[in-house]
This record gives structure tokens, sequence and C-alpha cells, in this order.
């Protein structure tokens, strides 16, 4: 639940985008983009339960067929390797701007990199005990920052609601379904190992809700403070917690963004880093993923570099471009095996570790 949470919350930094798209709708936007990910969450769920003890790319195998399969997974792999190369190049980018911007871009890749390399090979448990504090530490930050923010709030900032033109909302509401909740998808490398996989359902529903709520709470935040002007701040949130001041004593709280934000970035790069390695080690019957970590690692850094030539085409790459590539990997392929593992038969017996 704490791993889901984080993972999603994970996304702050990205979605920040969405409020140039659909500007003071962009609640409405995360709201809508949370509720409609929740039948989506359920096909993963039912998915990861038909066969227990199976992941993403073993599944490939059973429902396509290994000629089918293998490539489907293969294509897989490039997306989870693509997309920690973008959350990598979205924090490098971050870290850039606002905290060292003296730094040349390919030292923070590479720290941020092998923090992440340290975390994968000590393994998904040790990645998901550390979310569990993380997490904590993020929602009493999000909680005090929005208590101090109060006396600045605007209900006012949220009117006229709808005022954004339909086209843009559904962009805005798209992006918030495929980057923070439908990347959920990677947790089907992950189900497969918890120790009671009848707690998968309850674990990820309370993870995404806990995380929609946060990440929900904090968009209110951010338009009840800055109102139309997030829309063409880089960073709302940011901007918003450096608006506290009290009586000249607490003041310059964006730390505490930042620390978020760099917590919650640790741990989604890292499952997704987890994933990318571990998926490949199974597509070519490695025996562990050990070996993989540190070139894995390398050929992200050099693709966070090569991404993008700018901290705004990256953000016009996820906004205009990533959606409709992430999509079928994320929504629409996941619905397919579900159908033809029920058209085939295919029980949970069948695709249970004893087959």
């Amino acid at each position: 639940m704490f791993l889901i949470t984080g993972f999603i919350l994970g996304s702050t930094l990205i979605v920040t985008f969405v409020f140039g798209v659909a500007k003071r709708d962009t609640w409405l936007a995360v709201l809508a983009g949370w509720v409609i990910s929740l039948p989506f969450a359920l096909v993963w769920i039912a998915v990861a339960r038909r066969f227990p003890g199976k992941n993403l790319v073993q599944i490939n195998d059973l429902v396509y067929g290994s000629y089918l399969g293998k490539p489907l997974s293969a294509f897989y792999v490039l997306f989870f390797l693509i997309t920690t190369s973008q959350n990598l190049r979205f924090i490098g980018d971050f870290i850039l701007t606002y905290i060292m911007p003296e730094t040349p871009l390919e030292l923070i890749l590479i720290m941020f990199t092998f923090v992440c390399a340290w975390a994968v090979r000590a393994g998904i448990e040790v990645i998901a005990r550390c979310s569990g504090i993380f997490v904590v530490i993020t929602l009493v930050i999000v909680a005090f920052t929005f208590v101090l923010l109060m006396k600045d709030m605007e209900f006012a900032n949220f009117l006229p609601v709808l005022e954004t033109p339909l086209k843009s909302f559904i962009q805005g509401t798209h992006i918030i379904v495929v980057i923070p909740f439908s990347e959920l998808i990677i947790f089907l490398m992950i189900i497969p190992y918890l120790n009671e996989i009848k707690q998968a359902t309850s674990s990820v529903m309370a993870g995404l809700l806990l995380g929609g709520a946060t990440l929900f709470i904090v968009t209110v935040r951010d338009i009840a403070v800055l109102g139309i002007t997030s829309s063409i701040i880089a960073q709302p949130s940011f901007e918003a917690v450096r608006l506290i001041n009290i009586a000249n004593i607490l003041t310059r709280l964006e730390i505490f963004v930042a620390i978020v934000l760099l917590v919650t970035f640790f741990i989604k790069v890292s499952v997704f880093y987890y994933a990318a390695v571990l998926s490949t080690a199974q597509l070519f019957n490695l025996r562990s993923y050990f070996p993989l970590v540190l070139p894995s690692g390398i050929i992200c850094i050099a693709l966070a570099i090569i991404l993008a030539d700018s901290a705004m085409e990256q953000a016009y790459i996820s906004s205009d471009v990533w959606l409709f590539y992430a999509t079928p990997y994320e929504l629409i392929l996941p619905c397919l095996t579900l159908l033809i593992a029920k058209l085939r038969g295919l029980s949970p017996k069948q695709g249970g570790p004893g087959r």
C-alpha cells in the first residue's frame, strides 16, 4: 500500500504541466482521472490473481504463447526503460533548476541513479520498507503546508468551474490517467511476490485511494493559493509553499517540497528500474538480474540526456506525445490479456507455479 502511494506521489512533479492544459480545472481533471483509473486497477489485479506466482513476462508467455509473448515482453522492457529515463530527466531538471543550478545535469543523473541502483540490488522488499517511511514523511509535510497556507487560499480561485475547453479538459484527464495512475501496471512485476496474494486487491486499492487523495489535496492547495497563475508557473507546489511566512520565522519552507519530490521520485524510479532489470533477466532466462543493474542504469542515464534538449521540450513530449505511446501498454493490452485468458479458459491453477 505504501509502495503504491509513494509511487503515485512520485508523479507530482510530472503532472504539474497539467496545469498548463486544464488550468483552474486541473483539480477536476485529477478527480476524473482518479475515478477512471479504478476499473483498470481492478483489471490489473484480476490478471495477477488469475495467474498467481507469475509476473507480467510469464503471463505474456502463457496467454500469447512464446512467439507473440516474447516480443510483447520485449516491448514492455523498452517501455520500462524509457519511462525510467523520463523520470530521471524530470528529477534532474528539477534539481538543476531549483536546487543545484551550477551542477552539470549528467552528474545529477549519475548520483540519483546510483542511489536507485543500490536500492534495486537490495531488492523490492527494501524499497517497499523505505516507502513506508517516506510516505509518512510526505503525508506529514503535505498536511503541514496545507494548514499553513489556509490563510492564503481563496475559493474564488476555482471559479468559473469548467471554463477549460472540452478538448483541453479531456487531454488533462488523459494525462492524469496515464502518468500517475495507470503506470501502476508496473506492479504486475511485483504482486506475484506478495506473501499473501489475497491481499493484493485491498493493498492496491488502498494505495491508489491514498495516493490519489493526496495528489488531489496538493492540486486543490496549489489552485486555491495561486489561482490562474498556477497555469503559467513551472512548479506550482514549489511556488505555493514559498509563500508561507509566519511572523518572519517560518519561511522558505519550499525545501520541504523538494524533500517530498526527491523521496517519492526515488520510490518511483526504483520501482521502474527494478521492473526493467527483472523483466530483462526473465526475458533472457538469466538466473539473476544483478548483472543487469549497472548496464541498465547507464542506458537510462544516456536516454535521459538525449530524450529532450530542454525541460520545456520534455514537458511537451509527456503531455502531447507520451500519452499515445503509453496508453496501449497501460490500458489496452492488460484488458486484452484478461479477455484472451478468459476466452482460452486459462484458470488460476494453470497459471500457477505448478505449471
